[in-house]
């Protein structure tokens, strides 16, 4: 459930990490073609056959050349539908700050309604640009799982290759060679002032053996996803998270990307394998 829960956690966050940053043109002016020579010809963008939905596609990878990082509330819901359907619901915060060499986002719960009945539960995911780190105050444990070697410089949430596969915070063409997009019309119960896409994973991609779908409902205004909701090819069980308060006028301050490991928590680590002279990982590692 662990994949899962950070697809649709971090998808709002990717939206302004996953992006190449645009470059600027030399002082000097605009490039100019050698005499003589022809102007090169750009392919045509992959395209959903949707003007509209391209545009929209277009905005979310624009936004995210933009925004440095951002914070908001989040309520996550993993609702089973066997033997019938039932949810746990918790609520927290999601920080996310663009950083060198990769960015960091931290997940925050504090309160657990399960079974009608609301408790106080702390519980931590951090990604700090090397490790993901989880937290469990219930379990009294923290597990660190590296992702990245040290000073490497890599895109977790890239599709199809990072650790995180994420359905936006991409390029159109990205999203478009992983998923069947379509504009879905609006419905009683959708987030107000949305844009609802529906996307099923294409055939012979990594995210087609997982799921059979992911709803991301895009605010208009904000052109950034407030809702996502993620199905399971296996069990048919669901991730619902909703965004609120979202802040993208700063980024949050690299201080508050830390998790303390209180005095009698059990510690797991889980670090990459040695690399072997030509860089594969070594056997036995």
């Amino acid at each position: 459930m662990r994949t899962v829960f950070i697809l649709a956690v971090v998808s709002l966050a990717s939206c302004v990490g996953a992006q190449d940053r645009p470059t600027s043109r030399p002082a000097d002016g605009p490039a100019t073609q050698p005499v003589g020579s022809q102007p090169a010809t750009q392919p045509a963008k992959l395209s959903s056959g949707n003007p509209r939905l391209d545009g929209i596609l277009d905005r979310l990878e624009e936004k995210g050349r933009t925004i440095r990082g951002l914070g908001c509330k989040l309520t996550y819901r993993y609702v089973t539908v066997e033997p019938v359907e039932d949810a746990q619901v918790k609520e927290g915060e999601l920080l996310f700050a663009v950083d060198q060499p990769n960015s960091k986002f931290l997940i925050h719960f504090t309160k657990l309604l399960a079974e009608g009945v609301a408790v106080d539960r702390e519980e931590y995911f951090l990604f700090d640009g090397e490790w993901l780190i989880e937290r469990n105050d219930k379990a009294r444990t923290v597990i660190r799982r590296q992702i990245v070697r040290p000073g490497e410089k890599v895109d977790p949430f890239k599709l199809g290759k990072g650790p995180f596969p994420l359905p936006f915070g991409q390029k159109r063409e990205d999203i478009l060679r992983n998923f069947k997009v379509t504009l879905e019309p609006f419905e009683v119960g959708d987030p107000r002032n949305t844009d609802h896409l529906h996307c099923v994973p294409l055939p012979n991609t990594e995210l087609a053996s997982k799921y059979s779908r992911v709803e991301i409902y895009v605010d208009r205004e904000l052109e950034l996803p407030t809702r996502i909701v993620t199905e399971r090819l296996t069990d048919g069980n669901r991730i619902e998270v909703d965004f609120k308060d979202v802040n993208t006028n700063e980024a949050p301050a690299q201080s508050r990307f830390r998790i303390e490991v209180p005095a009698g928590f059990e510690v797991t680590e889980e670090p990459l394998p040695d690399l072997n002279e030509g860089g594969a990982p070594k056997k036995g590692g």
